[in-house]
């Protein structure tokens, strides 16, 4: 199988929006609190204080405290009047990264792209206007004019998904909540996903708000095999593809000189869809293997190939060796190819005024018997 690459641009969306984010970051005092709760199933300030802190007494407020920020943070849930570990909690004590959430407005970059984990490309924190900028500011008359919409049902289901976005520079981040309305914004932003099929590799390349990003991201888990057929069926080609030799059957009429003398083509495929993965970009795949389709095909084609080959004077054993690689590609139907006489007699009756140089090449050989 000859190399497979698709690709496609992102339609990247932009907006500002109010909510909270959630960054990675170390904080290493609260981990023993985890893994405390871990070890016993749940925990309280007496059991924080007395056995993390050592004093179950005086040490109770800073242990409160702890249990408070990691129930904030969604580490700890409260049940019974104890806390336990959350979901994120042990995802925290196994990557030792916790979430640290912040309330503000943020500007979110996303695209509704299936090969993507996620659809967030990138989040800033992001000022709001003050009330004398939208009044008197320069920039006064396209502040009254903000256009607000609904943030799309794709865009709020990451709420809640701790995320890699591509155009974090591999920071991961979670989307606590979102405001279900935002300021539409201008993306800025230039991003292509390219997917080699072939190789199994995925990236998002291009730049967004003026910052470069070239990221690698898991392929999609599709055989080769099977895209090949989807591409093939898009232009009405799988018919014509034999597996057994992994090459498309054309009749002889259908191929151009460069493809009768080289058996490959390049196939061209117009906006390819594959399943799951969306539609891409106009695609060409190079040196896809081309075989006859018929003995009659088969036979024409190795003549071609034969005349074709005749460039010099057609000695016996040149002829011989000339005829073998003509009919070679086509063993399988056993073709047979005029022999020198034949193609010398025929050259030199379709002369005109004065023989080609095949036809002398013939012509000559057999006359000299070379």
């Amino acid at each position: 199988m000859k190399s497979i690459s698709l690709q496609r641009s992102l339609d990247v969306r932009c907006w500002r929006v109010v909510g909270q984010v959630a960054w990675a970051a170390k904080r290493p005092e609260l981990l023993p609190v985890l893994l405390r709760a871990r070890e016993l199933g749940s925990t309280d300030v007496g059991d924080i204080a007395d056995h993390l802190l050592f004093d179950a007494n005086s040490r109770r407020v800073v242990a409160q405290r702890l249990l408070q920020i990691a129930e904030l943070y969604k580490l700890l849930e409260q049940r019974d009047r104890r806390y336990v570990l959350t979901e994120s909690g042990r995802v925290a004590l196994r990557t030792e990264q916790i979430f640290v959430p912040e309330q503000g407005a943020w500007t979110i970059w996303a695209t509704d792209d299936p090969l993507l984990p996620t659809p967030i490309l990138r989040v800033d924190p992001w000022s709001e206007p003050s009330a004398y900028e939208e009044i008197f500011g320069k920039d006064r008359d396209a502040a009254r004019e903000r256009p607000f919409e609904k943030l799309p049902p794709w865009l709020l289901a990451a709420v809640d998904v701790v995320a890699t976005p591509v155009a974090a520079g591999g920071a991961p981040l979670r989307i606590d909540e979102l405001e279900t309305q935002g300021e539409v914004a201008e993306p800025a932003a230039g991003l292509r996903i390219l997917w080699d099929v072939s190789a199994a590799r995925l990236r998002v390349e291009g730049s967004i708000s003026g910052a470069r990003v070239n990221t690698s991201l898991d392929a999609p888990q599709v055989p080769v095999e099977d895209v090949w057929k989807q591409l093939l069926e898009s232009e009405g080609l799988w018919t014509q593809w034999d597996p057994a030799v992994l090459a498309l059957r054309v009749g002889f009429d259908d191929a151009s000189a460069a493809e009768r003398e080289s058996l490959v083509r390049a196939v061209a495929f117009r906006r390819p869809e594959v399943a799951g993965c969306g539609r891409f970009d106009n695609a060409t795949v190079e040196g896809v293997a081309l075989r006859a389709r018929s003995a009659p095909d088969a036979a024409r084609w190795a003549e071609w190939r034969l005349r074709e080959r005749v460039r010099d004077y057609a000695t016996a054993e040149r002829f011989a060796d000339w005829t073998a690689e003509a009919v070679a590609p086509f063993a399988e139907f056993r073709p047979s190819t005029p022999s020198r006489q034949a193609l010398a007699d025929a050259a030199w009756r379709a002369r005109i005024d004065r023989p080609t140089p095949a036809a002398w090449h013939l012509v000559a050989a057999e006359d000299w018997g070379l």
